[in-house]
């Protein structure tokens, strides 16, 4: 294949290929939201004591976790496609099993089934989305398939809130019904995407030619030469968490990923998920409907996703989360007698959270070399969520005051991973090269 490397990446255009692709990204994190948020959903389900409902809430992050664990280090090792048809399995028999599960336990059980499903669907799509997607639309495809984690959220709230006032029964058939839609639409188009070609060359570049040559015959030799450009010389077995980490750099882009990703999955799903079940029961599907709106709306900053500079939109975002938050806790005694002030807080923290939410998780899966994207990927994940967690039990017991307090630590600690990013991280975005950002290529071997 020497003779690929003459030809140069900005010979890559968008097919229709690329456009399957997105599909699959895009369904696929919708539906990895709308099973997460359905934990919430489902307090109103059944009866239940407090402690008992802090463990549904915690139900959604702990079994979120486990399918990121398991489909981390499967993907690198069986490939992004097969994960995928993995996921969609999984999917599809919790979506049915909720839709008719009466009490607590078959509630806990079909969840569980759907959660592990999303863990791994979301991660293997941050991986995949990077590998597949053309180069010079990496950044904005990849951020306009994480804004439809927002889409689904607003999906779910329309769900739940169309059905609430009628029997659960009746709420709980549309929402498993939802579900179930969304496999059967990921079943068709992910019959039309390819494995990722980067991924293939690492362990057979035979198979990565004959799989270019059939998704995108007359983009194959341009898509292989970027390819083989940002992996010859590298070693084609698979390396340890151990031998990345002492890879120079590696250890800060885990310690300010793993800051930030908390930083956002707590920071928003303490104001999104648990603040309803835990002060405002009442308010549980407006918040959800509030945050998806608003969520929806800033996710349009994908367009420019390209051309943004990662290090400064990360930076920005945490600001803005961490000041809004610290105005929601100041004015809880212009609010707290006033669900509509409140909703409105939220809507505002949302729009902020959702502008560094797209960005974080495009950062986290582009900064690790292809041998281990879906493991350190899976390991910034597996860390963040896990501590969020701890924070639904650990907030169980305090006082509104206290909660919003703890909420604004939470988000100071995400500030604190993206100012240490942009000091002594490297530039990810603006149309960085995949190989640069993962530290695969340096740009100096680039530029010559």
């Amino acid at each position: 294949m020497t003779e690929r490397t003459a030809v140069s990446a900005t010979g890559i255009t968008w097919t229709r290929t690329d456009t399957w692709n997105f599909l699959s990204f895009a369904i696929g994190m919708l539906a990895e939201s709308y099973a997460f948020g359905v934990a919430s959903v489902a307090t109103g389900w059944v009866t239940i004591p407090k402690s008992l409902l802090s463990l549904l809430l915690a139900w959604a992050p702990i079994w979120l976790i486990i399918g990121i664990a398991i489909s981390g280090k499967l993907s690198d090792r069986l490939g992004r496609k097969k994960m995928f048809y993995i996921t969609m399995v999984l999917y599809a028999v919790g979506a049915l099993g909720l839709a008719f599960s009466q009490g607590y336990v078959l509630i806990l059980l079909f969840l569980a089934i759907m959660l592990l499903a999303s863990g791994g669907e979301m991660n293997t799509i941050l991986v995949a989305s990077h590998e597949l997607m053309p180069p010079r639309h990496r950044g904005k495809a990849t951020m306009a398939a994480v804004n439809f984690v927002s889409i689904g959220g607003l999906l779910l709230a329309i769900a739940a809130f169309s059905s609430s006032y009628g029997a659960v029964p009746v709420q709980r058939a549309v929402v498993g019904g939802f579900g179930f839609v969304i496999v059967i639409l990921l079943l068709y188009v992910r019959g039309r995407t390819p494995e990722s070609i980067r991924w293939l060359y690492r362990i057979d570049p035979a198979r990565a030619e004959r799989e270019a040559l059939k998704f995108y015959p007359d983009q194959a030799t341009a898509r292989l030469a970027a390819i083989e450009a940002d992996m010859r010389g590298l070693p084609s077995a698979p390396v340890s968490i151990r031998a990345v980490l002492r890879e120079p750099g590696m250890v800060l882009k885990l310690v300010c990923s793993a800051m930030m990703s908390f930083g956002n999955a707590a920071g928003y799903g303490m104001i999104t998920y648990v603040v309803g079940p835990y002060f405002f029961k009442a308010l549980t599907d407006q918040i959800l409907l509030a945050a998806g709106l608003a969520a929806v709306l800033s996710g349009l900053i994908f367009l420019s996703g390209d051309r943004l500079s990662r290090r400064r939109t990360l930076l920005f975002g945490y600001i803005a989360c961490t000041g809004v938050s610290l105005v929601i806790l100041l004015t809880r005694q212009w609010w707290h007698t006033e669900a509509i002030r409140f909703l409105a807080l939220v809507f505002i923290l949302n729009i902020f959270i959702n502008i560094a939410y797209i960005t974080e998780d495009t950062f986290k899966a582009e900064i690790w070399p292809t041998a281990m994207r879906g493991t350190m990927t899976a390991l910034v994940r597996f860390i963040s969520i896990g501590f969020y967690v701890v924070t639904i039990f650990a907030t169980q017991t305090l006082s509104i005051t206290e909660y919003l307090g703890f909420n604004l630590a939470v988000w100071a600690i995400g500030l604190c991973g993206a100012f240490l990013w942009s000091i002594f991280g490297i530039e990810t975005g603006s149309g960085a090269d995949l190989g640069i950002a993962s530290g695969e290529v340096s740009p100096l071997r680039r530029r010559g």
